[in-house]
């Protein structure tokens, strides 16, 4: 019977005054949740499986424009969770995890009709991602000041939220890109405690920065401790997704690398924008074992820490007033100026206007944007650079100062954060 605490599995039509099939679905939902509103909830309290209702919701009813008719059938109620498969993406800085996750969320919800959740993370506290699955309507969470292995509760908590009010079939968890030894310190952990969530690992990797990185790595702008969280990310994977392959002319050298050293894992050559791609990369993941046998990395903690410290971070909040109507045109500038810096990029994502996310890596911009007339606009800058705070901080309020100059613009900082990421320390760890 349904009631307060309820999961409950349920298909529906729903019509307006016209009788026009505006919905027809099955969802699962928390009951007593904010999830479906107080008033239809309300009509299936005491209801059974098996059973149907017709329930309607009237015009100015919680806001109704119109009369709507529900032809409801519960199809199963449970006091327990649903289970749900959990997605967690490694990979440096910039490796493409975040768009792989948009749109693995387009596909399931289109092509699949299943809910999807993500939660995001990173070791600062305002995220470009963050705000950009809130505005995208893509159910998400975050876990912030510190990876998921140093806040691994949180992530717990996370992902308990998120399987109570939104039952996802599928959650994202997207980790830091500087953080490794996710086997020891997220993926057995869970394993261990919650097995319903079938939760899984991919490793992300860049395209052409792994290209360069396997040529010669020696040659690499990156500090070689930084390097060592790259090629160790790599190590513990089990599968690995070699993201933006549609940017390279030949892919033959690459594979040629990747075979001769990870030739026993499971690559994925991915254009995350074709859906194929995303349909073969969730498919390889559901066929993949993940267990509690597979092997922790050997890791040097002293040398994964430095190589943390080597990078800085900045979170940056920016209010832009141009009379020539030119705001969005000098947001842009300042993205391509910052872009410049002679200082290792691992990733620059700026969200403007709080809906279109650019994002420059140590490869280049992964999204063009022609700017619109405005008079005003938000720039949200999460930079990850491998330098030191004083210096990226000034790094921005040059560009900043510039930027004025040339646009007879002002620009307000909103919030500034910049700093360096802390010794890692897991809350678990098991070998």
């Amino acid at each position: 019977m349904i009631r307060k605490g309820s999961f409950v599995s349920m298909r529906y039509i729903l019509r307006n005054s016209k009788g026009e099939v505006l919905e027809d679905k099955s969802t699962v939902y928390l009951h007593g949740s904010s999830t479906i509103s107080p008033l239809l909830q309300a009509q299936l309290e005491g209801l059974q499986a098996g059973d149907s209702k017709q329930i309607t919701l009237k015009k100015g009813e919680e806001g109704a424009d119109d009369d709507f008719f529900f032809h409801v059938v519960i199809d199963s109620i449970t006091d327990t969770p649903p289970k749900f498969k959990l997605h967690i993406l490694s990979g440096f800085l910039g490796s493409g995890k975040t768009t792989a996750i948009i749109q693995a969320c387009r596909f399931l919800k289109d092509q699949k009709d299943q809910q999807v959740a993500v939660i995001t993370n990173d070791q600062g506290t305002r995220l470009v991602d963050g705000d950009l699955f809130t505005h995208l309507g893509i159910p998400s969470g975050q876990v912030t000041n510190g990876c998921f292995c140093c806040n691994y509760n949180d992530l717990d908590r996370a992902i308990h939220r998120l399987s109570r009010h939104n039952t996802p079939a599928v959650l994202f968890a997207e980790s830091v890109g500087s953080c490794t030894d996710l086997i020891a310190t997220v993926l057995k952990p869970l394993l261990h405690q919650h097995p319903e969530w079938q939760p899984t690992i991919s490793v992300f990797a860049d395209a052409r920065l792994l290209q360069s990185l396997l040529d010669d790595s020696t040659a690499s702008a990156f500090d070689s401790s930084v390097r060592y969280i790259y090629f160790k990310q790599l190590e513990e994977a089990q599968v690995i997704v070699v993201s933006k392959t549609d940017l390279l002319a030949d892919k033959a050298p690459l594979q040629d690398l990747l075979q001769d050293r990870y030739g026993e894992k499971t690559i994925l050559y991915q254009n995350s924008f074709d859906q194929q791609d995303i349909a073969h990369w969730l498919t390889t993941l559901d066929n993949t074992h993940f267990t509690a046998t597979l092997p922790s990395l050997n890791i040097d903690y002293d040398l994964y820490g430095a190589g943390e410290a080597k990078l800085a971070w900045l979170d940056q909040e920016l209010e832009i007033q141009c009379p020539r109507q030119k705001a969005q045109a000098a947001a842009i500038t300042l993205m391509q100026r910052l872009s410049a810096t002679n200082h290792p990029i691992g990733h620059l994502k700026f969200l403007l206007d709080g809906k279109t996310k650019l994002s420059f890596t140590a490869t280049g911009f992964t999204e063009e944007n022609t700017p619109q007339p405005a008079l005003s606009a938000t720039l949200l800058i999460n930079a990850r650079v491998q330098t030191d705070p004083t210096s990226l901080s000034n790094l921005v309020a040059d560009a900043i100062r510039a930027i004025q100059e040339e646009y007879g613009c002002t620009i307000h900082t909103i919030s500034e954060r910049c700093f360096q990421p802390g010794y890692p320390t897991p809350t678990h760890r098991i070998s």
